[in-house]
């Protein structure tokens, strides 16, 4: 008989814990790319040989994602990964992992190796998704977790990616807003889906559209119902939900070699194994007269000029960003925004004002390769980056508009993603 409670009680308490973790699981958390360490940098994802697409490959495809990461540490440590489903806005979307993976649910990664011949010392990290280990059944977001010691709750690295399944086509343009005093600043993008294959029932309800300005997920993205129904489309032609300031185009500053300046590099330094990088000071663009500059919409490159390996012989920098400005704003911070870093505002990229030099400053430690960034002001009550307000706005910049279209599957009660589109504002012209 004791042996028999015994056994009851070891059972109920095993199921109250896994109650526990999926109840941990399906809170009100927003899945957001993070780096939790310091020692963390240069987190990338994107499809193999596509170094600058966003982290997306086809449920049914060849492809696969490189995940990878380094740690300004000499010594390797033990990390692993699991892999989270979540619904179209970045929660978990309450599955079972039996439901979306085969294989197991949490693996080492066993992938890593030294720098060599760098001033500093790191540890490259990479792991391929899908791999041996570990397939995807089903289509729709994703985070990727990496945890050290073997884990779960010492997550150091959370990161986005998607999985796409291919159920409709997306036609759009970007055009001139109608609204005469956002027409020379502002781009509106507007696309149709059509679906003759693929049946949508209630598209106010079970389908879901997300509009992105250069893969931007920082509170500008946009989130669209049809505003016609069509027999196998939908319209997406609307007059102020899909206007997106054009910006302008992005900054950039070439680091491939360092060993001399290239343009908007000022001057380089070494001291021992630090080596800094000064900018040349940059300006407020926001009244100037728009001028074309070749850019990659934000992104950046991992890449080394004397060397053939970049993932393991670039080197890092520190990079001293300069911001002209007569007086300290007090409604708001400024950062240096980009995807360099998950185009997040916080402690990694905010700049803070130096009264002597009369400017915004910042130093960020980064890799070698070509960047792309902006200067961003968050305004303390919004909390949205305002590249604006520094860059100007102009209708004729250079932008990628991606659309990311979610349908509800009722029966599996998950959100699908059926369709993935890029269109750029100069595709026309």
């Amino acid at each position: 008989m004791r042996k028999n409670f015994l056994i009851s009680v070891f059972v109920c308490l095993t199921l109250i814990s896994a109650h526990c973790k999926a109840s941990s699981l399906d809170s009100d958390f927003v899945y957001r790319n993070e780096i939790k360490k310091k020692s963390i940098h240069t987190v990338q994802m994107y499809p193999i040989g596509w170094e600058l697409a966003e982290p997306i490959v086809e449920l049914k495809g060849d492809n696969q994602l490189l995940f990878s990461f380094d740690e300004i540490k000499e010594n390797i440590l033990d990390y692993s990964y699991r892999i989270l489903h979540c619904d179209k806005n970045w929660f978990t979307s309450g599955l079972s992992e039996f439901d979306y993976l085969d294989g197991f649910s949490e693996n080492q990664i066993t992938n890593y190796e030294h720098s060599f011949n760098t001033n500093v010392n790191y540890v490259h990290y990479s792991l391929k998704i899908p791999n041996d280990d570990v397939k995807l059944k089903l289509s729709g977001n994703y985070v990727l977790e990496i945890f050290e010691d073997f884990d779960p709750e010492k997550v150091i690295i959370r990161q986005r990616f998607k999985i796409l399944d291919s159920k409709v086509e997306i036609r759009g343009i970007v055009k001139h807003p109608i609204s005469i005093e956002k027409r020379e600043s502002h781009q509106e993008v507007d696309f149709s889906i059509f679906h003759p294959n693929f049946k949508i029932d209630n598209p106010q309800l079970d389908l879901n559209v997300v509009l992105t300005q250069n893969n931007r997920l920082d509170g500008t993205e946009k989130y669209l119902k049809p505003i016609f129904i069509r027999k196998n489309e939908l319209v997406f032609d609307y007059e102020d939900e899909n206007i997106f300031p054009g910006g302008n185009e992005f900054r950039h500053f070439d680091l491939k070699s360092l060993r001399y300046q290239t343009r908007y590099i000022r001057n380089i330094t070494r001291e021992n194994d630090t080596t800094n990088v000064w900018l040349l000071p940059a300006y407020n663009r926001h009244f100037k007269q728009y001028i074309f500059e070749q850019d990659i919409n934000g992104n950046y490159l991992v890449e080394v000029q004397e060397r053939d390996i970049p993932e393991t012989e670039a080197d890092y920098a520190y990079i001293n960003f300069s911001l002209q400005m007569d007086n300290e704003l007090k409604h708001g911070d400024f950062y240096v925004h980009g995807n360099f870093n998950n185009w997040q505002c916080n402690e990694r990229n905010k700049m803070t004002y130096d009264f002597d030099k009369g400017a915004y400053v910042a130093k960020i430690f980064m890799k070698q390769g070509y960047y792309n960034y902006q200067f961003a002001l968050v305004d303390r009550k919004t909390k949205i980056p305002d590249t604006g307000y520094i860059e100007g706005n102009h209708w004729e910049t250079e932008n990628d508009y991606v659309i990311s279209v979610y349908y509800h599957d009722i029966a599996l009660n998950y959100d699908m993603l059926i369709g993935y589109k890029t269109i750029n504002s100069t595709e026309r012209f």
